[in-house]
């Protein structure tokens, strides 16, 4: 059963990337985008996480704000990361586009390659430093940088982060894969500095600790993280000063906007897998 629920899950945010990435173009809102692809994922399921739209330098963690104005523009470099949920049961994936031009075509390309080195050797019994050894040796091999404090995760039951951390180059952990485990891989690769920075608020929030002051925010998210713009919907207008007043109380905490360290073009690519004896099965592609 929660396999069938993952896999429905990964069909349904492999889907809603492909509308959110035929959706970019010059002079597009980003809101439009996020807004749109969240509306189709809340049709046919439940959203994981805001839809990330993260341009040029910013690698993650930033979703338009409910006054959001910013368009598309010729030469970004795009990722979009979404992801839905089935129960609880989480797909999340992601991919790079350029608008208009082609002058990062191949560190986007390395990322998408990373992503597949690393899919490959895949399976129960192998370790993550392995992994990341993988993605690390192929984004080098263009002549980029991993983006070293950017992993991707384990995925459990409204548990997008749980517990388990993939590195995007080597390091030396005795953490293996296990059979049956869902993990999200996600290399990060860079022009810059292969390090991201906080750089201010990415519209995103999470639950802290539980209140009965947030019954209302608990009951429509759950555990998982959530968006600014969707606290409208809850409180109107007043939202930003419920978001304030939830945050002095330390009840919530926001996600912030993470850039690369010497504003360096970043791009990723993002898929679901569940380990296998002898591979893996790819639920977001």
């Amino acid at each position: 059963m929660e396999y069938e629920k993952y896999k429905e899950a990964g069909k349904i945010a492999r889907d809603a990337l492909k509308k959110g990435l035929g959706m970019v173009k010059e002079g597009v809102k980003y809101k439009d985008v996020a807004e749109d692809v969240e509306e189709y994922i809340k049709e046919r399921a439940g959203i994981a996480f805001p839809v990330n739209i993260s341009v040029n330098s910013v690698a993650a963690h930033y979703t338009p704000s409910f006054h959001d104005e910013k368009v598309f523009q010729k030469g970004d470099v795009v990722k979009i990361d979404v992801g839905a949920h089935v129960d609880g049961y989480i797909g999340d994936t992601a991919k790079t586009i350029e608008i208009g031009t082609k002058n990062f075509e191949k560190l986007i390309e390395s990322a998408e390659k990373a992503l597949e080195e690393a899919i490959k050797i895949v399976k129960a019994g192998v370790k993550i430093g392995e992994i990341g050894r993988k993605i690390e040796d192929k984004i080098k091999e263009y002549g980029y940088k991993p983006v070293k404090n950017l992993y991707g995760h384990s995925l459990a039951k409204y548990n997008l982060h749980a517990g388990i951390s993939i590195p995007n180059l080597y390091v030396k952990s005795p953490v293996t894969l296990k059979e049956g485990q869902v993990i999200a891989i996600e290399p990060f690769s860079t022009n810059g500095a292969g390090i991201v920075i906080d750089d201010g608020l990415g519209n995103i929030y999470r639950i802290l600790r539980s209140s009965s002051l947030l019954k209302e925010v608990k009951s429509r998210f759950h555990s998982l993280p959530f968006a600014e713009r969707w606290f409208y919907e809850i409180y109107g207008n007043k939202a930003p000063l419920k978001l304030s007043f939830f945050m002095k109380r330390k009840l919530i905490a926001p996600y912030f906007k993470l850039v690369d360290a010497k504003n360096g073009i970043v791009a990723q690519a993002e898929h679901t897998v569940m380990v296998k004896d002898d591979g893996c099965e790819i639920l977001t592609a």
